[in-house]
Parts: C-alpha cells; sequence; structure tokens
C-alpha cells in the first residue's frame, strides 16, 4: 500500500484537487482530503510518500504517434537542429562513422524551413556526404523524403513510376514514399527494430507517458510494425492502442482490433509541410491551388461506412479544412447508415474547421486530436504558415472554444515529427499564439490525461485519478495548477508509477524478451 499526500490533481470531471491518495495492488482505493482512519496506521507495509512542492496527477498519455517511426529515427540520427544543409551532410557523415553496420542510414528531420538555404537538400548533395551506402532522410513531417543515388539503386524500379517520385532530385512523396519506405526498413532485422522499439517505451516512460495511441501500418512488409508492437507491449507497463492505418478491413478484424485508421492510408490529404493539405479556397501564395485531396467522397464514404458497421472506431487524418468536411461528411453519413450512440469516431490534426462544421462535430459526437505542441515549435514556423494561409493563420485551433462546445480534444505529439513530451504540449495549449484561443491550464492537462483515455474507451480504468481505477500516476516537480502559463515548461517528469509500481525500464529484461520473440518467429 502507498499513501501519496499533497496536491493530488485528479483531472477528474470536476476538477478536483485533493490531499490523500492511497493505493493498494495496483489500484486507487482512496482520494480525499482526509485520510481515512482505516489507513492512518503506518507500518512496515505502508509506503507513505510526502510530495511537499511536487504534484501528482494521471499518467500522461499521447494520443497520436508513430510509435515504431519515432522509436527508430530516435535511435538513429535527427537532423533537425542543422543550420545549413552542410551541416545536414556532416550529421549524416558522423552517424555514417559511427554506425559501420548499418547497412541503411536512416535519419530525420530534415526541414527547408530551419536551414539557410531554405530548401531540401538534394540527391546529388546527400551523394557528396555518403557514397557507399544507401541514406534515407525523411523529411520533419513525416510524409516525405529525400534518397541518395545508392538508395535509388536498392529501390525496386517500379518504385519510379509512382506519384511523387523525383529521379533528379531524389526527393520522395505521397505513394512513392510510402512504398519506398516500406521496402528499405524491410531491410532492417526485426531484432533490431525490437530493440528500438523496447528502448523507445522507457523513453516514453520518461516523459511521463502511459498511454500510447500509435498509428502503424507504414514503414514494414506484411504489417510488421502491428504486430511488433503489439507482441512488445505485453512485456511493457505502457498500455498501447494500435490504429491500424489501412482501408483494408479484414487486416483490421483478422487481429481483433477493434480501431482503424490514423494517417497515410487513411490521411484524407497531405500536409501543410509538403503543400499538399487540401483547402476549400486557394493558397495564399498561389491562387489556382488548392492542394490534394487524396480519395474521392464516395471512397471516404464507403470505408467509414463499412467500418462503422463493423463498429470498429474510426481516426481520419485532415490537415486541411477540404479534408474536415470530407471526414465530417462521411462520418455523418456513415452514422445515419448505421446509427452508433458511442462511437468515438475522431479526426487527427483538423487545424483548420470551417464556419458551422465544428457545430457539425460536436453534434455528431466527434473526437479531435490535436498536435498543439506545434503552435509554439520552430519546425514549421508561423511566417510559413502564414505564407500557405494568409489570414487562415488565425482560425487555427481555437481551444478554448473547442473546449467550450463540450469537444472531446486530445493531445498527441505525432511522434517522430515533434517529441512525445505531453509537458510541451501543455504548454502549447495554454500559449496561443492567438489572444484568447488559448486552453485553461486544467483543460490543457485533462487534454493529456482523461480525454485520451475517453479516445480509446479507457476512461473507467484510467485518465484521471479516481477510487476504482489503475494506479497509473506520474509525479511532476511542481503544481502546474500555480505556475504562470509562460513557465509550463519548466516542468519536470519525476517518476512514472503504472498500476502502483513505479516504472523501472526494460533493460533488463530486453535479452529475454528478444529471446521470445525470436522463438515466436521461428514458430511463425
Amino acid at each position: 500500500m502507498k499513501i501519496f499526500h499533497g496536491k493530488i490533481i485528479t483531472c477528474d470531471w470536476e476538477g478536483s484537487v485533493c490531499e490523500y491518495l492511497v493505493e493498494n495492488g495496483g489500484k486507487i482505493i482512496y482520494v480525499g482530503d482526509r485520510l481515512p482512519e482505516a489507513y492512518s496506521e503506518i507500518d512496515e507495509n505502508v509506503e507513505f510518500i510526502e510530495l511537499g512542492r511536487q504534484a501528482l496527477l494521471p499518467a500522461f498519455g499521447d494520443g497520436h504517434i508513430h510509435f515504431s517511426s519515432w522509436a527508430l529515427f530516435n535511435s538513429t540520427f535527427d537532423v533537425l537542429p542543422a543550420s545549413s544543409i552542410a551541416e545536414t551532410g556532416k550529421m549524416i557523415e558522423l552517424y555514417a562513422e559511427e554506425d559501420q553496420k548499418a547497412k541503411v542510414l536512416f535519419g530525420f528531420g530534415h526541414s527547408p524551413h530551419k536551414i539557410q538555404e531554405k530548401r531540401l537538400i538534394t540527391r546529388t548533395e546527400l551523394d557528396q556526404f555518403v557514397k557507399d551506402r544507401p541514406v534515407f532522410l525523411v523529411c520533419y513531417e513525416g510524409h516525405s523524403a529525400v534518397v541518395n543515388t545508392r538508395a535509388i539503386g536498392i529501390l525496386p524500379f517500379n518504385i519510379r513510376n509512382l506519384r511523387g517520385f523525383d529521379l533528379e532530385t531524389g526527393q520522395v512523396f505521397y505513394e512513392a514514399f510510402q512504398e519506398a519506405v516500406n521496402y528499405i526498413s524491410g531491410k532492417m532485422p526485426v531484432t533490431t527494430l525490437a530493440n528500438y522499439m523496447l528502448q523507445g517505451m522507457d523513453d516514453l516512460a520518461a516523459y511521463g507517458v502511459g498511454l500510447v495511441h500509435t498509428t502503424e501500418g507504414l514503414g514494414y512488409p506484411r504489417d510488421l510494425d502491428v504486430d511488433l508492437v503489439r507482441f512488445l507491449s505485453g512485456s511493457s507497463q505502457l498500455r498501447f492502442r494500435v490504429y491500424f492505418q489501412t482501408m483494408t478491413l479484414k487486416k483490421v478484424l483478422k487481429r481483433g482490433l477493434p480501431r482503424v485508421g490514423g494517417c497515410f492510408e487513411c490521411a484524407l490529404d497531405g500536409s501543410l509541410g509538403t503543400r499538399d493539405a487540401a483547402l476549400l479556397e486557394p493558397y495564399a501564395d498561389d491562387d489556382q491551388y488548392r492542394g490534394l485531396l487524396y480519395y474521392s467522397d464516395e471512397q471516404v464514404y464507403n470505408f467509414v461506412r463499412e467500418a462503422n458497421r463493423a463498429e470498429l472506431q474510426v481516426q481520419l487524418h485532415c490537415a486541411g479544412d477540404a479534408a474536415v468536411v470530407q471526414a465530417v461528411d462521411a462520418i455523418e453519413a456513415a452514422l445515419k447508415d448505421y446509427p452508433r450512440e458511442d462511437h468515438r469516431h475522431t479526426l487527427i490534426h483538423a487545424p483548420l474547421i470551417p464556419e458551422g462544421t465544428l457545430e457539425k462535430i460536436a453534434g455528431l459526437g466527434i473526437g479531435i486530436t490535436i498536435q498543439p505542441a506545434f503552435l509554439v515549435s520552430d519546425v514549421e514556423p508561423a511566417e510559413y504558415v502564414e505564407k500557405l494561409l494568409g489570414e487562415r493563420i488565425n482560425r487555427i485551433w481555437p481551444l478554448k472554444k473547442m473546449l467550450a462546445m463540450g469537444l472531446n480534444v486530445s493531445g498527441g505529439s505525432d511522434g517522430p515529427v515533434l517529441e512525445p513530451d505531453p509537458v510541451t504540449g501543455i504548454f502549447g495549449a495554454c500559449n496561443h499564439p492567438i489572444s484568447g484561443y488559448s486552453a485553461d491550464i486544467e483543460d490543457a492537462l485533462s487534454m493529456y490525461t482523461y480525454n485520451i483515455a475517453h479516445t480509446s474507451f479507457d476512461e473507467n480504468e484510467r485518465g484521471s485519478l479516481e477510487a476504482g481505477k489503475e494506479a497509473d500516476m506520474v509525479v511532476l516537480s511542481d503544481n502546474p495548477l500555480e505556475m504562470e502559463t509562460g513557465r509550463l515548461t519548466d516542468l519536470k517528469v519525476e517518476k512514472l508509477y503504472l498500476s502502483g509500481e513505479e516504472y523501472q525500464g526494460l533493460k533488463s529484461a530486453s535479452q529475454a524478451i528478444i529471446k521470445s520473440l525470436k522463438n515466436r518467429f521461428r514458430a511463425g
């Protein structure tokens, strides 16, 4: 039994802040302002934890992460800090020297917005830095890449005929990007991927994350990422909820998964970073261009209808307002076809929502999972977004209004696009650049706790500190409710408790887990 005393921020519906929490057997058995007499006797079986200036909250969640991709890139190299093409190349050179065994050099974070040339590196420039091994450099938005000549040489020839492949520049977008990622990542040993994922679980725990909504189904042959995440998460205390980003429902139903969707194959459009987010009105810098809708209205409706009839939860990526309208109309039609009171279908991203559509979303009970750290990040600078959207930049994520309408707005990182740090996401939600759009601290905390649990039907077991729920809790260095919003990034995660036990990591058990994985693969 553990007894916590101090600031207990429950994140329940009433926003209760209490003084005592009692945990026993992995469950919360009491939360309140006075310690009941039954728990007042402290003996060797009771651990009394005085929080002092610290605060106890529900364990954080990440409502949208590409976990296997983030774990891979988190273990290779990140060029986002580079300030020039030359510096980008030097970082790749250094990694190549340090890892002589890697058959393919995977990198992440290349951004034309952060380097002085304000453009993507080219194939010939990559060749100047690394010639003897394939280089696959994924851009910061996760929807495109640049490859060197050696990488092009190992790709199946048919990829060159897919939309988005540019032989001259080495830049790869759209379907060509997806197929190239699938092929090249297939060259990586399964045990190497597994070790990256196990390390990734420990890294998520260090951010205080206990509940993970991961979108899988891209980058690995035979959907290896889906099955690998499900297998490895069984050895972790972290709770993973897999969203299979496919429109082939039999893959989902075969695995007994209750969820489908996410990005890529379930993306209705692209991103602002790749200038293919689908807009209702033309881009501000090109009055003849509105971006791309990847599917027809009929295709999206048919997919959502069949998934809804199968009583699956559906998530749809929509970066532009035209894609939002397409998604909402498809969900509305699917629910008329097969009504469900508690479907929890969700939009991913949805930074631009047209007038009137927000009310429709609320009426249909559709959730929205956003990435508020973008609001304070230099990964996609405001001046770049304004160049594309013009005055529409002033409509991005009016959080205060969205939350006041009762929408279930949950927070995520979109990792590897952003680091899966809920504290940064909470800071972003509370420091919206548009006056009057910011969330209150209490609401921002709920976006990364209760609201994420609610999105995946987990709210009866976790997401708030209430008697009867799992004792999944995080200890923060300070009480966020007593901090100025501009100082929220000073918060540090001190400890993570899952089912009442302090998270110890998977390092000591990793060899046994990998051995079990090998046995499973041998058995087919």
